[in-house]
């Protein structure tokens, strides 16, 4: 049974022309090979003409034609269409059922980043410092301590307290 792939639904509304318009427009996939690109147009709430665009044509034709339509009618320069989620009076959408969503595969699974896991502390080179004397020494890097915050009190630090 063919069914929808794609579909937009279009409306214009002035009412001081008295200008109440819909077009939808639909591809369906035949699940033969096949697609169709379908036009329905007519006043709200009334009983929409069918046309197709395109029949039992490849896809990259139908999806042309279709775009080409809907382009044409949301620029059109007397009466430019606006998008609508939901047409439910659309004869093509009962007779076809409901929107197939087409899956897309997945290239590479997601990445999972840990958050919890202590940042390693890189090595500080130390330049050599001269005494008085005329001694190079080297001081030893001191290993960075961090204390645990659990809040706002710091359990290391005391003086965060005052008494």
């Amino acid at each position: 049974m063919p069914v929808i792939l794609k579909k937009c639904f279009l409306y214009h509304y002035d009412p001081k022309i008295n200008s109440d318009k819909v077009f939808n427009l639909f591809i369906v996939d035949h699940e033969d090979g096949t697609y169709s690109a379908l036009q329905e147009h007519g006043r709200s709430e009334t009983k929409l003409r069918v046309l197709p665009l395109v029949e039992y044509c490849s896809l990259s034709l139908a999806e042309q034609r279709y775009a080409t339509k809907r382009q044409e009618k949301i620029f059109h320069g007397k009466t430019p269409y606006l998008e609508t989620f939901n047409c439910d009076y659309s004869p093509t959408l009962k007779q076809f059922g409901a929107f197939k969503a087409v899956p897309i595969p997945s290239q590479q699974p997601a990445k999972i980043l840990d958050f919890n896991q202590p940042a390693k502390s890189k090595p500080v080179a130390v330049a050599p410092i001269e005494k008085e004397s005329g001694e190079q020494t080297t001081e030893k890097a001191g290993v960075e301590r961090r204390s645990k915050r659990i809040g706002v009190l710091n359990l290391d630090r005391l003086d965060a307290l005052e008494f």
